[in-house]
């Protein structure tokens, strides 16, 4: 696949209302066009007052979330991620999220990127690092890659790629979180590289 698009779903807070889970979602599509036609077709069906505002799993209706999904579902795509339980986190990482956060991207990215049948990627990511920390990272990713990549760090409310990618981390996020799986359920038959909390690999067989 060509197109990388990379968000997550949770947050890295260990408070008792911050959740036991953090997502991190993989969209791997050989078009852009092809996530693009997904949530603009959506957007048609939406309000006026919702047309122009970034569609967000979070605080959409589940008819939209329910849409969305199924639109992915039914496109080339490959989806892969990564379920990171929080316990399993060290007490000295845990004042540091945009360390853990850069490494479970790497993390997924490498795993993704390894078995990628092109010879370039284009890699886009929900921007999460500030200015000063992108370069390292790409530095990193370009080291570890085993294709060449062009990596792109970039506003969500300005790519539609991003904003399905936000979809799927959400529906994963609900079913580990919730054990709820109604929406989980609607693109498990894109999942391709999943890693768990313990990082182990293991392939969808269907």
């Amino acid at each position: 696949m060509k197109y990388i698009y990379l968000d997550e779903s949770g947050n890295l807070g260990f408070k008792e209302k911050s959740g036991q889970y953090f997502i991190v979602a993989g969209l791997c599509v050989p078009e852009e066009k092809i996530l693009n036609r997904c949530i603009k077709n959506v957007r048609k069906g939406l309000s006026k007052k919702y047309k122009k505002n970034e569609l967000k799993f979070s605080n959409s209706s589940d008819i939209t979330r329910r849409r969305v999904l199924e639109c992915i579902s039914r496109k080339y795509i490959s989806i892969s991620y990564l379920a990171l339980k929080k316990e399993w986190i060290h007490n000295y990482l845990r004042d540091k999220p945009s360390v853990i956060h850069s490494y479970l991207i790497g993390q997924l990215l490498s795993n993704i990127l390894y078995n990628a049948e092109v010879n370039k990627s284009y890699v886009i990511i929900d921007k999460f690092l500030n200015d000063r920390k992108i370069g390292g990272f790409n530095r990193y990713m370009y080291f570890k890659s085993p294709v060449k990549i062009e990596i792109t760090h970039v506003a969500s409310y300005g790519n539609n790629g991003i904003q399905a990618a936000d979809f799927v981390a959400g529906a994963i996020h609900r079913k580990y979180r919730d054990s709820n799986s109604y929406f989980y359920e609607l693109i498990e038959n894109k999942m391709d590289i999943c890693l768990n909390s313990r990082l182990k690999i293991f392939k969808n067989k269907s």
